[in-house]
């Protein structure tokens, strides 16, 4: 399980420094585009494309900052805790957050199919391809929390505590 995790880790850490380097790229060209007569260089669709580029780095980052910890927390108790608790600390944050998303996830659908119907205004591509981003946020954040609950009952039932 920690092979095949260790391979996704990797192709998403590429995707993201490639989405990444998208948003860089048309933000590069609407500052180029800014300061350029409208006769030598217009780039309307750099403003969707940013948008959409950005979102997909969000959609893929945040359910993987779950999995390894890097999200931003106020850890006032959680940094005193040690050993068993901690871990039991960990999976009941995981566990708060699977809900949230379960729970999410219905609606993002809804949100989805509403997104179905409509095309953007530069692009003219279809809206679902903005709408879907929270519900596959919502979906890959059950999976690293899952992922990460898997972890931590491995360390407690292994006595290798955190």
């Amino acid at each position: 399980m920690e092979k095949l995790i260790s391979v996704i880790d990797k192709i998403v850490r590429a995707l993201l420094a490639i989405l990444f380097g998208i948003v860089s790229f048309c933000v590069l060209v609407q500052i180029i585009a800014r300061y350029t007569p409208p006769e030598v260089l217009t780039a309307p669709w750099t403003d969707e494309m940013t948008r959409l580029f950005f979102l997909y780095t969000v959609m893929l980052g945040a359910p993987w900052a779950i999995l390894y910890h890097s999200y931003a927390s106020i850890d006032i108790i959680a940094g005193r805790l040690k050993g068993r608790t901690r871990v039991l600390l960990d999976i009941f944050v995981d566990l708060v957050i699977m809900v949230v998303a379960v729970v999410g996830i219905p609606q993002a659908n809804l949100y989805f199919g509403v997104g179905q119907v409509s095309k953007s205004t530069s692009l003219q591509i279809n809206l679902g391809l903005f709408y879907v981003v929270p519900l596959v946020i919502f979906t890959l954040t059950v999976l690293c929390c899952t992922l990460d609950i898997w972890r931590n009952v491995k360390k407690l039932r292994g006595g290798n505590e955190a």
